[in-house]
């Protein structure tokens, strides 16, 4: 069974700032909600003294990096984080978790194992994806990988955002330590771990690296393109009122751009055009990720 060297732990906490600044960025602009990732605490935890902390249900993310198959990490929410988290994204107050609440907050737990592709590929300068990704509401049973290893790394962190004030468990095995900290060379295989493409259901993302070699792997991958001309909230009544020549009034003036979203994420605005008898769009403005980080901070 194997521990994680202290300095491995050190250096691994120190890094723990930068990742869940990136993974607010991606949390926040995937469910357009301001929530807030902070204060992480990282230290070496024993295998053995974890299972005291998990005899309730807790929201549970398992996923690995595809270049780590073996290397499953965790992320676990408890259930007070979770209804709090469910009743910030959906304005309900929530009772019970149940498949629904899953259903809920999965783009928000989908978005920090996007974020945490992101710091990976920043470590990196490669693609990172992330497969594997299960997310259920249950209780927590340590992957193969973290049971076998006498210690592994154990951080925990603040979720903050409008009425929420919880927390997040992450944890990962000395491997995944060491490639997050740009040392896959000292790992258990002894030798640099390639990434592989996107499968399916995979969160993926490309960071670092001028040449392109990397991108030329995503460019057949497909996305998503929408359009949003606005949003409005109703009430259920209203909602039901609806039909045939009724006009919802939408939150957006007249003759003002429209977002552009791939993937759901908004990177761009545009004006609506026709084109014969088709409409289009007619991209205006392109975000870069620094205009979308001020944005974030201008709403904190």
């Amino acid at each position: 069974m194997s521990t994680i060297a202290p300095e491995i732990i050190q250096d691994f906490a120190t890094l723990q700032n930068q990742i869940w600044q990136t993974i607010t960025l991606s949390v926040s602009e995937g469910v357009a909600q301001n929530i807030v990732f902070g204060n992480p605490l990282t230290v070496a935890a024993r295998t053995s003294d974890f299972y005291a902390e998990i005899t309730a249900p807790m929201m549970v993310v398992q996923f690995s990096f595809s270049g780590l198959p073996e290397s499953m990490q965790a992320i676990l929410l408890p259930q007070e984080t979770t209804v709090a988290l469910a009743e910030l994204i959906t304005g309900n107050e929530i009772e019970e978790v149940d498949d629904s609440t899953v259903s809920d907050i999965r783009p928000v737990m989908e978005a920090v194992v996007q974020g945490i592709c992101l710091a990976a590929g920043q470590a990196t300068g490669d693609t990172v994806v992330a497969s594997g990704l299960v997310i259920r509401y249950q209780i927590f049973s340590l992957p193969p990988n973290l049971q076998r290893s006498e210690e592994f790394a154990r951080t925990q962190v603040a979720i903050t955002g409008e009425g929420l004030n919880g927390s997040a468990i992450w944890l990962v095995d000395d491997t995944t330590a060491h490639f997050l900290l740009g040392r896959a060379e000292l790992a258990d295989t002894g030798e640099d771990l390639p990434f592989a493409q996107a499968e399916a259901g995979g969160v993926t993302q490309r960071f670092g690296g001028d040449d392109g070699a990397g991108i030329d792997r995503l460019l057949d991958i497909p996305l998503e393109i929408s359009v949003e001309l606005g949003r409005v909230k109703m009430l259920v009544k209203d909602v039901v009122e609806l039909g045939t020549g009724s006009i919802v009034e939408i939150e957006k003036a007249a003759g003002e751009p429209v977002d552009v979203l791939v993937n759901g994420r908004l990177v761009a605005r545009g004006e609506v055009v026709v084109i014969e008898d088709n409409f289009g769009v007619r991209v205006t403005e392109i975000l870069n990720p620094q205009d979308r980080l001020n944005r974030l901070n201008e709403a904190a």
